[in-house]
């Protein structure tokens, strides 16, 4: 008993020695800088309330996009359901019950994506809204709202193409609009700040690209419809003077929707193919 007792004791003493020395990795190098300040919390998180308003409005437009495909003439009953929980939902807010609405948000979340597939599963034995389930001709409002998902700011760090969480969580919302609409394209342009090399920029920019397009294709994005390009560093967000909130901003994966509904789709078509081209190698003669 005592030598199993003292070869614990042993062990445990032995341990501490088997961390790294200070600068050489570990744990505690990863959070030496923690406690976070408020300014980099709100770069990386969103506060309570801004999370709840965001989540709301992304399910609200799931739901009007399920109307639109055709689910009332399916499933009435349980589209009124779903109704009545967005309701509830919005009384929450306007309450400013957000710890409540969060979540219900949860619930609700769960219950359309549910409800979307028992749609796709009923109108395909049935045909109740019209056949196979239809696609849904890109709105201004839609698209604006894809738009903003994918362009929101904050989206990397220094030196870094790991998408923040915050950012991950608006690539999910897009992704899951995205794909509700029909022939969609999009042009992902990564960038970076003026720090560094500019042929490293140009690489770092192009794996923020990639990334961007990696994330959207396991949240279910067609990885053929997105293609990727670079610009470094050659054009910053905005003229203002040089600052760390303007560099955070800088380091950034611009996202360009093209509607190929829309007038003009083929030249879009043609000129996105071109850049592929380019981007790949030089043109044939």
């Amino acid at each position: 008993m005592k030598h199993i007792l003292f070869t614990v004791i042993l062990l445990t003493l032995g341990g501490c020695a088997s961390w790294p020395d200070e600068g050489q990795g570990g744990w505690a190098e990863k959070y030496q800088n923690y406690p976070l300040t408020d300014e980099q919390h709100e770069m990386i998180y969103d506060t309570q309330e801004t999370v709840v308003l965001s989540e709301f409005q992304h399910h609200v437009l799931k739901l009007d996009l399920l109307k639109a495909q055709g689910i009332k003439q399916c499933m009435p009953a349980q589209l009124l359901k779903a109704q009545i929980y967005e309701n509830r939902i919005r009384r929450l807010i306007a309450a400013q019950m957000w710890s409540d609405a969060e979540h219900d948000l949860l619930i609700h979340y769960h219950g359309l994506n549910q409800l979307a597939k028992h749609f796709e599963t009923v109108n395909a034995m049935s045909q109740c809204a019209g056949g196979t389930r239809s696609e849904v001709t890109m709105t201004a409002s839609l698209k604006d709202q894809i738009s903003e998902l994918l362009n929101s700011d904050n989206q990397f760090s220094l030196n870094d193409f790991q998408v923040t969480p915050k950012y991950l969580t608006r690539l999910a919302q897009a992704a899951d609009l995205i794909k509700q609409v029909d022939a969609v394209d999009l042009l992902l342009v990564g960038h970076a700040d003026i720090s560094g090399q500019q042929q490293n920029n140009y690489e770092l920019a192009l794996k923020r690209a990639e990334t961007v397009k990696h994330w959207l294709g396991i949240y279910g994005v067609n990885p053929a419809t997105i293609t990727t390009l670079t610009q470094g560093s050659l054009t910053p967000y905005s003229d203002e003077p040089d600052s760390r909130s303007k560099r955070h901003s800088d380091r950034r994966v611009e996202a360009i929707i093209i509607d190929m509904n829309e007038e003009k789709s083929t030249k879009q078509s043609h000129a996105l193919s071109s850049w592929t081209k380019i981007l790949n190698g030089p043109k044939e003669q």
